[in-house]
């Protein structure tokens, strides 16, 4: 093994620890709230910067086994069961099926999430998915939702979508 990066997401900072047979580096990061993969892209470009000397990720990359990720916002949310309401946009009607639901998950997604879900048709023009996209925001924000997850089949789409709100 190379290197095993453990990334942590919490509320203030990202820390980033990097173990390798050159030892242990360590370098935190701003946490995005509003887009997670901000603050860990960045933190894998400063893990790069103190493991390589230069802030390219791919060569720590290339030499990686493993990287952990834990969210220190996620897991105080789900233990504690505060964490804000969240809303799903999505263009699957059917995405609860695919959900492995037991009593504990089923408990759980109703607290988090409940009835705010919005299905909307990705497949509209973009005029069209403008305002779409912008009803069901609304909606699921009226209704309570403090977050947003989007999961659109299309990964396309779905960035269309994201750049809407």
């Amino acid at each position: 093994m190379d290197y095993l990066i453990n990334i942590d997401n919490g509320g203030t900072l990202t820390d980033v620890c990097v173990a390798g047979e050159e030892g242990i580096f360590y370098t935190k990061t701003l946490t995005t709230p509003t887009d997670l993969s901000e603050c860990f892209f960045n933190g894998i470009k400063q893990a790069a910067e103190e493991v390589t000397g230069s802030n390219d990720p791919a060569p720590l990359l290339q030499k990686t086994d493993i990287i952990r990720y834990s969210s220190t916002q996620g897991t105080n949310a789900l233990v504690e069961r505060k964490g804000p309401a969240i809303g799903i946009l999505t263009d699957d009607k059917d995405f609860r099926d695919q959900i492995r639901f037991d009593e504990t998950t089923s408990e759980l997604f109703d607290e988090l999430v409940g009835d705010r879900v919005s299905v909307i048709d990705a497949t509209e023009d973009a005029t069209a998915l403008d305002s779409v996209v912008v009803r069901a925001v609304n909606t699921l924000t009226t209704a309570g939702a403090e977050r947003l997850v989007v999961a659109v089949s299309d990964q396309a789409k779905e960035k269309e979508v994201k750049r809407i709100f």
